[in-house]
């Protein structure tokens, strides 16, 4: 990542071209960032991604994942960080690009040990599972497309064929 800010303004993108960059508010990181960026926004965005992630393992802690209270709190949450959740929203550009490249810095800052990297990708999966569970289905079939993710829906009676195993997993 290079820190300079010079090109930044003839770099920004608009329109159709910002959905290209970032189609889903879910997002696998699988290219890293490219753009230049100011230390000072490399610093706060480090600390964004902190205060997210301790908020996750905060909520996980106080309460059951998955249920009501830890859906609406971390909703709020991200929300209240700035960050991207919800694919239905306008202007989504900033606060994907601020998720996508918040994601690397600290993918750097905790590879320094297995106890640091152990949390933080603890953290990213549940972050992970709660973006995936709000997702609508018709946007969950594109986000598998678009991530090269082959998958088939099964079938409702199949579902419940199959509701044990799928519970138990």
């Amino acid at each position: 990542m290079q820190f300079s800010r010079a090109n930044w303004k003839r770099l920004r993108l608009t329109g159709d071209q910002r959905n290209v960059c970032y189609p889903h508010s879910l997002q696998f990181y699988l290219e890293p960032p490219s753009e230049s960026i100011s230390l000072i926004e490399f610093e706060s965005l480090a600390i964004d991604r902190v205060k997210l992630l301790k908020a996750v393992e905060n909520l996980g802690v106080s309460y059951v994942k998955g249920t009501e209270p830890y859906q609406s709190k971390l909703e709020s949450e991200i929300r209240r960080l700035k960050f991207s959740f919800r694919e239905s929203l306008e202007n989504e550009y900033e606060p994907r690009r601020k998720d996508h490249i918040s994601h690397f810095i600290l993918r750097l800052a905790y590879c320094q040990s297995e106890d640091l990297r152990r949390w933080f990708i603890q953290q990213e999966m549940d972050l992970l599972r709660f973006r995936f569970s709000i997702l609508p289905k018709d946007k969950i079939q594109n986000f598998l497309k678009d991530s090269h993710l082959h998958f088939e829906a099964i079938s409702d009676d199949e579902k419940k064929l199959r509701e044990p195993e799928i519970l138990a997993s």
